[in-house]
């Protein structure tokens, strides 16, 4: 029996990447690195590895306990080589994969094609998958009562969609784009061939039997749906429906902390294919989703999203009645469809319409907000008197582009001095501003002066209160206005309001010189194309 020695494992991987870091400060000397080489050598390492580890558990049935932290180490290991810091991740990302499992025999049982290390997730949750209905089929029960917890390691590793891929044998649902040259061949345990290395120009001969699974309940034993493997006996074949149900158990578990549309379909989709009707795993689901809606924004907006794809209105409308205070501006795209689903109700029409009316002026009053930063002189008695003359004049009229030219200019904000380089490196090192420096950053914009993935989900909070975008906002409610029956009225009604708000929102030629100048003073995008969408 192969030896799983984890400690060996451990010293391996440090002195691999030991070796990584004195190869990439040797190559800025010798301008030659043996990255590539090293990398490959620790991918047919963790591949060897991992056939030891799914010998142990499939062939001789033991060592549960340590297969499981050895493959979670296998995983750690990889992220630790993939995040190191040894120049580009080109060679990690893009190097080709051919691995082979095989029994102890010579038999290949699973061939896996792809590129890139980090997919070698794959070849662990089809291990996984068979080390669990291993320990269904044959462990003893206090094998089994660990399993939920093992099931609890791995979505804490890899989150909780390997849950469901680990169901499949690591593959992807049927809906994700995969690789073409992505390619994983099951071979029956039955087939007489016995593979070695003088005999790998067969692999094309054949084909995939462990096909993917639609979705469906299966009740034949021997159907090549994803959930089965050609090399399981009867036995091991009847564990996955164990196994399902643990791992739809670990679901509703994360499901109850931390909702979301995706993983609510990926719970159902799993019910469906043990026979549950997809109505019924609704209604189990539902109350908890309710119960725990209000605890956080996060919740909240998956609670919209999901009463809304499945058209519960009058849960949409409790939701909406008491608690749109949760709502943050990212969570606009669930809120705008569960306006929409309302709207379908005679009931809740008029609310549905409420909600548009109260959110269009709500954006409005955003975008005035944003264009007086820029045009802090717009609402003056005599501006405005101003602006009111010229859009009384003809668009031809003689000295109206001169007259548009000035005003702009006269209703513009000053622009203030750039950034002192003190108050820079106080902003940078989190420090209060040095005295009479207080204003010197006011104009800045203070995602452009962090050195930081500006698309970082963790930014989220800072782009909407310094980047926030109105555009879309704005465009998303107007597309509700003519979607929703009585819609049409509202968005004329409130374009009324706008007008009578921001009169220059109605004349083209003055939101153009607008626009311009606030390119040319402070070279910033982000409200101009909210002034132009208003007029149309």
């Amino acid at each position: 029996m192969p030896s799983l020695n984890l400690k060996v494992k451990k010293m391996e991987i440090v002195a691999l990447l030991d070796e990584l870091a004195r190869d990439n400060k040797r190559s800025y000397v010798k301008e030659k690195s043996r990255r590539e080489e090293l990398l490959a050598e620790v991918i047919d390492s963790a591949i060897d590895w991992l056939n030891q580890i799914w010998r142990v558990v499939y062939e001789y049935g033991t060592n549960f306990s340590k297969a499981h932290d050895c493959l979670l180490y296998a995983s750690q290991a990889l992220e630790q080589i993939g995040n190191a810091r040894v120049g580009c991740k080109c060679s990690f990302m893009n190097i080709y994969i051919s691995s082979k499992i095989r029994r102890s025999s010579g038999k290949v049982v699973k061939a896996f094609h792809f590129t890139g290390a980090h997919n070698l997730e794959r070849i662990m949750l089809w291990i996984w998958r068979d080390l669990f209905v291993v320990m269904l089929a044959e462990g003893t029960k206090r094998q089994q009562a660990a399993i939920p917890d093992m099931l609890d390691d791995i979505r804490v590793e890899f989150g909780w969609d390997a849950l469901e891929r680990l169901l499949y044998g690591g593959e992807k649902s049927s809906d994700d784009d995969d690789d073409m040259d992505d390619e994983d061949f099951d071979f029956d345990s039955n087939d007489p061939i016995i593979w070695d290395e003088d005999n790998q120009d067969n692999d094309e001969d054949y084909t995939d039997t462990e096909g993917s699974s639609n979705g469906t309940a299966c009740s034949d034993a021997q159907c090549l749906c994803g959930f089965h493997a050609s090399h399981w006996s009867n036995k091991l074949n009847d564990a996955r429906v164990r196994l399902r149900g643990l791992v739809r158990a670990s679901l509703i578990s994360q499901f109850s902390t931390m909702p979301s549309h995706t993983l609510f379909t990926s719970i159902v989709g799993i019910s469906e294919a043990d026979g549950m009707d997809g109505h019924d795993v609704c209604e189990e689901l539902l109350p908890t989703l309710m119960r725990i809606a209000t605890h956080s924004s996060e919740n909240y907006a998956a609670a919209l999203h999901i009463c809304a794809m499945h058209d519960h209105r009058d849960k949409l409308m409790t939701l909406l009645t008491n608690h749109t205070h949760l709502l943050r501006p990212r969570d606009v795209a669930p809120y705008q469809l569960a306006t929409i689903i309302l709207s379908a109700s005679p009931t809740y029409h008029l609310n549905a319409l409420r909600i548009l009316e109260k959110e269009l002026l709500d954006t409005a009053h955003a975008i005035h907000a944003a264009v007086r930063s820029a045009f802090c002189h717009i609402d003056t008695l005599a501006n405005k008197t101003e602006l009111t003359e010229i859009v009384g004049l003809h668009q031809e009229a003689l000295g109206r582009r001169g007259r548009i030219e000035r005003w702009v200019g006269a209703v513009v904000t000053p622009s203030s001095e750039s950034a002192h380089p003190m108050a820079l490196a106080a902003l940078m090192m989190g420090l209060p501003l040095p005295p009479g420096m207080e204003g010197t950053m006011d104009d800045a914009d203070p995602l452009g002066y962090i050195d930081v993935d500006i698309d970082d989900p963790e930014l989220e909070d800072l782009r909407e209160e310094f980047r926030p975008n109105l555009k879309g906002r704005l465009d998303g409610w107007i597309a509700v206005g003519r979607t929703v029956k009585g819609g049409m009225a509202v968005l004329l009604k409130v374009y009324t309001v706008v007008v009578e708000m921001m009169p220059f929102m109605g004349v083209p030629d003055v939101v153009d010189e607008m626009t311009a100048r606030y390119r040319s003073f402070f070279s910033k995008d982000g409200i101009e194309t909210d002034e132009k969408n208003t007029t149309n």
